[in-house]
């Protein structure tokens, strides 16, 4: 995987206006090795991409230091030592969604190699189909979850990339 090929990717990633579409930026030059990077402080919280807190009840959130897609990453860290990475983007309809969201499984895939093994399901919210995700889990080893996920919300679309403990539903 080139470091241009994820960039491309997740620059298509894109937030859009009412009527004006914004492109997203990679915020790092080399988004593979910041994915990596990113999944080794897992241990650590994610104490070396923190920047900035805003403080709530059981929830504080950072800006995070590198971002894999710019402006639009943080780190959440609850009360009780769990913390995630997390990037949120919007789309504009359903098929852009789609088409985002099965792009950017396909490059985190090949970031993160073969002993990392994909599982996607249907994301529910009320018994209700409410988009898609796909987790990727270490083989044989103890580490955070990294997953994709379209969300469906009313009318809106968002694509995510979380990392983090596998008990936490986006």
């Amino acid at each position: 995987m080139t470091r241009l090929s994820l960039s491309l990717t997740l620059s298509a990633l894109a937030l859009t206006g009412c009527t004006v579409q914004d492109t997203i930026q990679s915020g790092t030059d080399d988004p593979c090795a910041t994915l990596q990077n990113i999944v080794a402080d897992y241990p650590t919280e994610f104490a070396a991409f923190r920047k900035g807190g805003s403080n709530f009840r059981s929830l504080t959130i950072y800006q995070a230091k590198e971002e894999l897609i710019r402006g639009h990453c943080e780190v959440w860290a609850w009360g009780n030592g769990d913390s995630a990475y997390v990037c949120t983007v919007g789309a504009p309809n359903l098929d852009v969604a789609n088409s985002r969201y099965n792009q950017a499984v396909g490059k985190v895939s090949g970031c993160l190699g073969p002993e990392w093994g994909p599982e996607e399901q249907v994301r529910e919210r009320e018994g209700e189909a409410a988009g898609m995700a796909t987790r990727f889990r270490h083989e044989g080893k103890r580490s955070p979850v990294v997953s994709v996920h379209r969300v469906e919300d009313r009318s809106s679309q968002s694509v995510y990339l979380y990392i983090g403990s596998s008990g936490r539903k986006l």
